[in-house]
């Protein structure tokens, strides 16, 4: 039986049965008020949900009998200045129970919304946030996160006290100008477009105008890097199977690690060959250009600039790539409505990069993805937020069928099946890459496969002396010298 005109489906068993978490709790009429301000307040500042007072941890059903009719009007009048600086919208019902005495008695349900514009705070200017089945303290800097998420406060308007004008990067300003059409001072430029905030008769650059033109924002702020790591094999080994074989980091003005960070995956992708209907070798590449590009300008115009200790991380994989952007979905935004709406988080950053011709503001590059995708016949992309801290971009291609298809291909050779087992993975990709390619040489092993030349040069001795390979050239040493399949 329905006991809650809030909440249609609530019974009084769901009270005495259900599992204590993110949106229920129970607690007992002996609470003290400021600790049930605490749990409210803890509730409005997540996802809203119900406290059952008056029915103990057990279940059993306590009720208002031995605590007395005042402390049961109290707790009714409980939403008001005297345990809130900010009132929560909270709806409390009294509810007719029989206690476990066996004693006609009341509890109280209240119902808690969320509070999705604005902190709610105690009395004591304290705020609180449901975890699980946890009502926690947040210390300034939660409380900062919580504020930036509910906009009451903009991370990229915060003035960076440690910067100053000798650490911006002309260069970028001087594109900047050319961009908008501006003949202003770079000072002038900055403070016209609020990059330069005055305080107490002092002048500050924003963390917006820090990000995008200083030449080293991590200097100021750590976390504002993106870090490349290319990854041999399907997934990250650790300590002697360590298998990183690039890792590079880039701290630049905003619209230079763009440029950088994308002239370096270009690099590290490759592309296949297949014969086309012409009988000509066809390239394609590993992922649709625009796909992953557009992920990467998502994740820096996009992340939460305010979580510290946690960068950009992009991450190749044999079968996929991986964007990882600190700080989940802005705004009013899901994983179900982000190909169709638009909320900008750093709004001031997005402006600069869109005039920089680096980012579409009409929300046209989330679908675009999922579209270049599917013509490259691929999954589509997969976009998740691990852990509620961050938001993950997974693309896919489809190395792993292409890998086994080539290599069937090539185990036909009678010559290779029976030595292919005695070869480690390194060695088997040289292999490949020759029977592909037709021929290599060393210069081209050794970037195929990330390794110095005396390490190729250890390898393709073994592939010889296994009368896998041999070489073609004018002499052994002869600088032009190449390999192929013997």
């Amino acid at each position: 039986m329905n006991i809650s005109k809030y909440n249609l489906d609530l019974t009084l068993n769901d009270l005495i049965t259900k599992k204590e978490d993110s949106s229920f709790d129970r607690k007992s009429a002996k609470i003290d008020l400021k600790n049930l301000a605490n749990i409210i307040c803890s509730f409005a500042n997540a996802n809203g949900g119900i406290i059952a007072v008056g029915v103990e941890d057990d279940g059993s059903i306590s009720g208002f009998e031995k605590v007395g009719i005042d402390k049961y009007n109290n707790f009714q009048k409980i939403i008001s200045s005297s345990y809130f600086k900010t009132l929560p919208r909270c709806y409390i019902e009294p509810i007719d129970v029989v206690n476990s005495n066996n004693s006609n008695d009341k509890i109280l349900l209240f119902t808690i919304e969320p509070s999705s514009s604005r902190v709610v705070r105690t009395a004591k200017d304290e705020v609180y946030l449901r975890q699980s089945d946890s009502s926690n303290k947040l210390d300034s800097d939660q409380v900062k996160i919580l504020e930036y998420e509910r906009n009451e406060a903009v991370f990229e308007d915060e003035i960076v006290k440690r910067a100053s004008l000798e650490d911006l990067d002309e260069e970028i300003l001087n594109l900047y100008k050319s961009k908008v059409g501006s003949k202003q001072s770079n000072y002038d430029l900055l403070k016209a477009r609020k990059f330069i905030i005055k305080e107490n008769g002092k002048e500050y650059l924003t963390t917006a105008g820090v990000l995008l033109f200083t030449k080293d924002p991590s200097l100021f702020i750590p976390c504002a890097r993106v870090r490349v790591i290319k990854i041999e094999g399907l997934e990250m080994q650790t300590g002697i199977e360590m298998n990183i074989v690039k890792d590079e980091t880039f701290a630049l003005p905003l619209y230079k690690v763009i440029e950088k960070t994308e002239e370096f995956i270009k690099t590290q992708l490759r592309e296949f060959n297949h014969l086309g209907p012409d009988g000509k070798f066809v390239s394609i590449p590993e992922y649709p250009e625009f796909a992953w590009k557009e992920g990467l300008v998502n994740a820096v115009t996009h992340r939460d600039y305010s979580i510290s200790g946690e960068h950009i991380k992009i991450i190749l994989y044999d079968d996929r790539l991986e964007i990882i952007s600190p700080g989940k979905l802005p705004g009013l935004i899901t994983l179900d409505t982000m190909r169709t709406e638009r909320f900008s988080r750093n709004p001031q950053i997005s402006r600069v990069l869109t005039e920089l011709k680096l980012v579409r503001e009409l929300n046209e590059g989330v679908k675009r993805i999922y579209k270049e995708m599917q013509e490259f016949f691929l999954d589509e992309p997969e976009y998740s937020e691990p852990n509620g801290r961050s938001v993950k971009l997974v693309l896919k291609n489809n190395i792993v069928m292409r890998s086994k298809r080539k290599t069937e291909t090539m185990l036909k050779r009678d010559s290779l099946t029976e030595k292919w087992e005695g070869l480690n993975e390194l060695e088997k990709q040289m292999v490949q890459a020759i029977h592909d390619r037709g021929k290599m040489t060393t210069s081209e092993l050794s970037e195929l496969i990330s390794r110095d030349r005396r390490t190729v040069q250890r390898k393709v001795k073994k592939l010889q002396d296994m009368e896998i390979i041999t070489w073609i050239g004018t002499s052994n040493k002869d600088p032009k010298k190449v390999y192929i399949i013997k």
